[in-house]
C-alpha cells in the first residue's frame, strides 16, 4: 500500500515542486521593499538584503521632493563613490539598494575592485574602462552564474545525484545619474536554469527545496531563460516611496542582515526565506507597494501582491485573488553592533485546501491520489476537493552581529554600500499559519554565520544552521486516516553546514552538507531521513 501512495506522489512530483514554492517570496518581498524605502539612519544597517538602506534617500527639505545629490569633485575609478548629478541619484545616496535587488555584488559601487585576476571582484573587470563609464552614467550591468551538484547519499525519495546551472543577468538604471529624473531606479533581471528536471532535482522529500536556485526562474521552468523581474522604484517624498512592477519573492522579502544569498551562503530554502510563505507566493509577483517611515530607524510597509504571477507569463489571471501584506523593519545597535528585527503579516483570499475536511466522498481507487495531493502533488483531477478562501500567516526574522572585525570607520561605509561586514553573527526566523489551510503551520530556524575572520581570507564565509517545520496536525490526521495508519507524517527538522571558499573574490567554491529528519514526502517511501552533500561554484562576471 505504501508503494501505491509513493507512485501517486512520483507521478506528480513536478507539480509538488510548484506548490512548495508558491507562497513565501512574494509576501516577504513586498514588506521588505516597502520597509527598505523608508528605514535607515545616519548609519543604515542594511547590507544588500534589507530595505532600511532606503533611509539614505530621505534627506530632502521637509515636505518637499527629494533633494538633488550635491555636486562632488571628479573621482578616480577606484573610489566608486558618488558622481556629480543634476538629479537625486539612488546610487549616490543609497547604493545598498542595488546589491539588495540583485542579491549579489554590483560593479561600479563601493566595494568594487578592478585589479588583477586574483584581486578583482568581477571576473571580466571593467572592460577597458567602458563598464566604469556606464556605471557613472547610471547603467549597472551584472551577471552571476552558480553551478550546483547534489548527491543524496541515503534516504529521501530515492538516491541519486543531479547538476543544475543557474545564470542571472541584472540591469539597473539610475534615473538620477542618467539625467532623467530624481530618485528613480529601473530594474530588470532574467533568470536561466539548465540541467536536471524537477523529477530529478526535487528528490530529497523535504517540505522545501534543499537548493534555493531550483526555484529560479520557476520550479518547473528548467532548460530555459525568462525575464523574471521588471519594476520601478520611486521616491515620492522624504517619508514615502513606491515600488511598482514584477518583483522577486526570493531576493526581496524576509531578508536578514547577512547570509542572505544562496549564490554564496546557505543553500536550503529554510535559511533564505520563511517556509510558511511557500503556500502563498510564487518566485515572482506583480506588486504595488508603498512605505511610510516615521523615523530613519523604523519603517512600515504594505501593499497588494498577485498570487498568480509566474516568470512564464506576463499577467495571467493577475489579481483575481490577492495577497495583502504588511511589514515593519526596526534597525538598532547592541553595544555598537548592528541588529535588525522585522515582523510581517499576510492575508490572502486565494483558494487553499481545507485540511479539516479536504474531500467529499472518495472511492477506494481515489485514496492514493488524495493522499499524494495532501503531500504536495498537484494532481487533483476528479477529486471532490473542499477549499477555503481565507488564510493568513505571521512571520518574523531577527539578526544580530556578535563581533565585527572591520575598523569602526569602515563599518558605516560598508553598510551603506551593501558590502558584507567581516565578523560573526546569528540570525533566526519564526512563523505561524492556521493549521486548517497550511501544510507548515509553525516553523523556526537559527543559524550562526562568520565571514572574513582572517585578513588573508577576507572573502571566505562559513555557516551552520538548524530548522524545524511543524506540519499541520490536521494534515497529519488526514494522511493517517486515509491510509489506515500505514503512513504517519511527522514534523520535519534539518541542518546545514557550508564553507564559501573564495578562489578569487569573483570565483567561489562552496561545499555543504545537509541532514533532514522526517522529510515530508519521505514517509511515502518509508524513509525517515535524508543525507546529502552539495558542491556549488559561483562566478561573478
Amino acid at each position: 500500500m505504501v508503494a501505491e501512495y509513493w507512485n501517486a506522489v512520483l507521478r506528480t512530483v513536478e507539480g509538488q515542486t510548484q506548490s512548495l514554492w508558491s507562497v513565501t517570496p512574494r509576501l516577504a518581498a513586498f514588506g521588505i521593499v516597502l520597509a527598505c524605502l523608508t528605514a535607515g539612519g545616519d548609519r543604515a544597517l542594511g547590507q544588500g538584503g534589507n530595505f532600511d538602506g532606503f533611509g539614505y534617500l530621505n534627506e530632502g527639505a521637509p515636505g518637499g521632493p527629494p533633494a538633488a545629490a550635491p555636486a562632488t569633485p571628479a573621482l578616480s575609478a577606484d573610489d566608486w563613490g558618488p558622481v556629480p548629478t543634476d538629479h537625486l541619484s539612488l546610487a549616490n545616496a543609497a547604493p545598498v539598494l542595488y546589491p539588495f535587488f540583485n542579491n549579489g555584488p554590483v560593479f561600479g559601487l563601493p566595494g568594487t575592485v578592478t585589479g588583477g585576476f586574483w584581486e578583482r571582484t568581477q571576473l571580466t573587470g571593467d572592460w577597458g574602462g567602458r563598464r566604469t563609464d556606464l556605471a557613472r552614467r547610471g547603467v549597472f550591468f551584472d551577471v552571476y552564474t552558480t553551478s550546483a551538484y547534489q548527491d543524496i547519499m541515503s534516504g529521501g525519495l530515492e538516491p541519486g545525484d543531479w547538476f543544475v546551472q543557474n545564470t542571472q543577468m541584472s540591469i539597473n538604471i539610475d534615473t538620477g545619474r542618467a539625467g532623467l529624473w530624481d530618485g528613480g531606479l529601473i530594474h530588470f533581471t532574467t533568470q536561466a536554469r539548465y540541467g536536471g528536471n524537477p523529477a530529478e532535482t526535487f528528490n530529497s522529500g523535504s517540505s522545501v527545496p534543499t537548493y534555493t536556485g531550483l526555484l529560479l526562474p520557476d520550479p518547473l521552468a528548467y532548460s530555459t531563460m525568462l525575464p523574471s523581474e521588471y519594476f520601478l522604484v520611486q521616491g515620492l517624498s522624504e517619508q514615502t516611496s513606491l515600488v511598482v512592477g514584477k518583483i522577486s519573492d526570493i531576493f526581496i522579502p524576509d531578508q536578514t542582515l547577512f547570509a542572505d544569498s544562496s549564490k554564496f551562503y546557505f543553500a536550503n530554502f529554510a535559511f533564505n526565506k520563511n517556509p510558511i510563505t511557500t503556500n502563498f507566493y510564487n518566485p515572482t509577483a506583480w506588486a504595488v507597494l508603498g512605505v511610510w517611515a516615521p523615523s530613519k530607524q523604523l519603517a512600515f510597509a504594505g501593499g497588494v501582491l498577485d498570487p498568480n504571477s509566474r516568470a512564464q507569463n506576463l499577467a495571467t489571471n493577475a489579481f483575481d485573488r490577492v495577497n495583502l501584506y504588511f511589514t515593519a523593519v526596526a534597525s538598532y545597535e547592541v553595544a555598537g553592533l548592528p541588529g535588525q528585527f522585522s515582523p510581517a503579516f499576510n492575508w490572502s483570499n486565494q483558494y487553499q485546501l481545507d485540511l479539516t475536511n479536504p474531500y467529499g466522498a472518495l472511492s477506494p481507487g481515489q485514496i492514493p491520489q488524495a493522499v499524494g495531493y495532501l503531500l504536495g502533488s498537484p494532481d487533483s483531477a476528479g477529486l471532490p476537493i473542499n477549499n477555503s478562501s481565507s488564510s493568513c500567516f505571521l512571520i518574523a526574522n531577527a539578526s544580530q552581529y556578535l563581533y565585527v572585525a572591520d575598523a569602526p570607520k569602515e563599518v558605516a561605509t560598508k553598510l551603506k554600500s551593501g558590502v558584507p561586514l567581516r565578523g560573526v553573527g546569528v540570525f533566526g526566523r519564526a512563523g505561524w499559519a492556521p493549521q486548517q489551510t497550511n501544510t507548515i503551520t509553525g516553523d523556526g530556524s537559527v543559524a550562526l554565520f562568520a565571514r572574513g575572520l582572517a585578513e588573508s581570507r577576507a572573502y571566505d564565509s562559513v555557516g551552520v544552521g538548524w530548522y524545524m517545520n511543524g506540519i499541520s496536525p490536521d494534515l497529519q490526521n488526514q494522511v493517517r486516516n486515509y491510509t489506515g495508519g500505514a503512513l504517519n507524517v511527522k514534523n520535519e527538522q534539518g541542518m546545514e553546514v557550508f564553507y564559501d571558499y573564495a578562489i578569487t573574490p569573483a570565483v567561489r567554491l562552496i561545499p555543504s552538507y545537509q541532514h533532514i529528519w522526517n522529510p515530508l514526502s519521505g514517509v511515502a517511501v518509508g524513509n525517515d531521513h535524508t543525507d546529502l552533500w552539495m558542491m556549488r561554484g559561483t562566478v561573478v562576471f
